[in-house]
């Protein structure tokens, strides 16, 4: 998924030293359908495994959560074109898929298409009318992928999905080793779905290379999972725009976000 823009976020100063304090927006949670507790739990997985910043503290009375503020640099935009980050990612990728993530709830992703489009509707019917072909074929395409393999293969158990793996959610350490930042869509989930997300939001590159390696039991799967995942940001873009355009429950944005190259 793409990034909202709807959260708050500010540096702070504490006697442990600097942190950065994530403030949920709560149109995000009603309207967008992220769930605090499932992404405060990927994110505390992921960073047993090096993968993500350590949850500090989560209030989720005050929809916050704390993390501690890391140097770095986001990922560059034109990653697939660089060899280092490139085997980063693939790496990432490999590491997600080969940890279990048993306690956290699965995404059933064309009821999450088909809800983000009915209210995006509710909010800007034209916007929505300009999407609704190519959500009505993704989900036609998933549904002719269903009946044709109903089960993952072999009943594989589900890995860690990060679901959101575009640049400005990827952190690029002092080191190159890469860390993940905002879970909100993080899932239980089948092992290349975070490449058909990946695959949705850029042609080409390295991804047809890797696309390759999906095993042919599941590439229909794979590839309306792509369709899906593609219908799915642009519904989520929609939506968050139309929610930036009115005022926040809880009071203006404030706060010191971040600077571009740290965390």
């Amino acid at each position: 998924m793409v990034g909202s823009g709807l959260h708050r976020l500010r540096r702070i100063a504490t006697p442990d030293g600097w942190q950065v304090e994530r403030i949920w927006h709560p149109d995000a949670l009603a309207e967008l359908g992220v769930d605090m507790h499932a992404e405060v739990a990927a994110q505390r997985l992921a960073a047993e495994h090096d993968l993500a910043p350590p949850v500090l503290a989560f209030e989720p009375a005050a929809r916050l959560m704390r993390m501690p503020w890391i140097e770095g640099a986001p990922l560059e935009p034109d990653w697939p074109q660089r060899a280092s980050r490139r085997a980063a990612m693939r790496d990432v990728l490999e590491r997600l898929r080969a940890l279990p993530a048993t306690s956290l709830p699965p995404l059933d992703l064309p009821a999450r298409v088909q809800l983000l489009h009915a209210r995006l509707a509710a909010r800007d019917a034209a916007r929505a009318a300009a999407h609704s072909a190519a959500v009505e074929a993704a989900l036609a395409a998933w549904r002719c992928a269903s009946q044709a393999a109903p089960a993952r293969a072999g009943g594989a158990t589900p890995c860690l999905v990060h679901g959101d793996l575009v640049p400005g959610n990827v952190l690029v350490r002092g080191d190159g080793a890469l860390l993940l930042l905002d879970w909100e869509y993080a899932h239980a989930g089948g092992p290349w779905d975070d490449l058909a997300a990946l695959c949705a939001a850029a042609e080409g590159g390295p991804f047809d290379d890797w696309a390759s390696a999906v095993p042919a039991v599941e590439r229909a799967r794979f590839e309306a999972t792509r369709r899906l995942r593609r219908s799915l940001d642009a519904l989520w873009y929609g939506l968050a725009a139309t929610l930036r355009q009115r005022p926040r429950a809880d009071g203006p944005q404030t706060g010191v976000r971040p600077r571009p190259e740290a965390h």
